[in-house]
């Protein structure tokens, strides 16, 4: 835990050094609802719970083009976050609540520093047939600046207690430090005339995993939608 922390800690003090020699720095709010099903080990004893469980992050994100020639590039982010998820005992006898901060390194791998249209005009293949260019278009375009892809960790409290009020037991906690891998697409859906402001939706889609008490694989699939908005500077 605390290597990761180390980690965010250092990636945002290098943002702040580059903020004020840079316009290629950039920080982006996002906030939804995750979607979670019990996988593995946990899938044996639990199914999927209440969904639209709250979730939220903040990233801070540099970009950095593939040469002084282009504005394509990738760009690196670190997100701070904090998701939540609840899952059902197969008897629907207890339930278990799941908090997990977390932390995790972003990197977008087709990225543009400028307009999203501008890109979009520099990359759309012509020529196809119509009822591929249609979806080729929206796959790029909703690509750009978006797709990206995760790997990080999640520092889990897991409550069980009871799911209906006939069954009484003392609730349970445990702690647990997991793995996080994921990807998605945040398409932009508006950006302001100054080009500062973005606004974006959300379509995560990524897994907690760790190893319990049996020395087995537990995990928790975990997808995200919502919406988030960005400023660059």
């Amino acid at each position: 835990m605390r290597k990761s922390v180390l980690f965010i800690g250092l990636f945002l003090l290098t943002v702040q050094y580059h903020v004020a020699q840079t316009n290629k720095v950039s920080f982006k709010f996002n906030f939804g609802s995750t979607f979670s099903k019990p996988q593995d080990d946990l899938a044996k004893s639990y199914g999927q719970g209440n969904s639209l469980q709250p979730a939220l992050s903040m990233e801070a994100a540099y970009m950095l083009t593939y040469s002084k020639n282009t504005k394509f590039g990738v760009k690196l982010a670190g997100v701070a976050g904090y998701d939540m998820s609840n899952i059902l005992a197969h008897d629907a006898l207890s339930q278990v609540k799941v908090s997990i901060p977390n932390v995790r390194a972003r990197i977008y791998p087709f990225s543009y520093d400028g307009k999203l249209d501008d890109a979009f005009e520099k990359v759309a293949p012509e020529g196809l047939p119509f009822m591929l260019e249609i979806p080729v278009w929206i796959a790029i375009y909703s690509s750009i600046n978006s797709l990206h892809f995760d790997y990080g960790t999640g520092f889990a409290t897991l409550t069980e207690k009871p799911f209906i009020d006939e069954y009484t037991f003392a609730e349970t906690q445990t702690t647990r430090t997991m793995t996080y891998t994921g990807w998605g697409v945040q398409p932009q859906i508006y950006t302001s005339e100054s080009e500062k402001w973005v606004w974006n939706a959300i379509f995560d889609f990524g897994k907690y995993k760790w190893t319990n008490n049996a020395g087995g694989t537990s995990s928790i699939k975990s997808n995200m939608l919502g919406f988030g908005f960005s400023y660059k500077f």
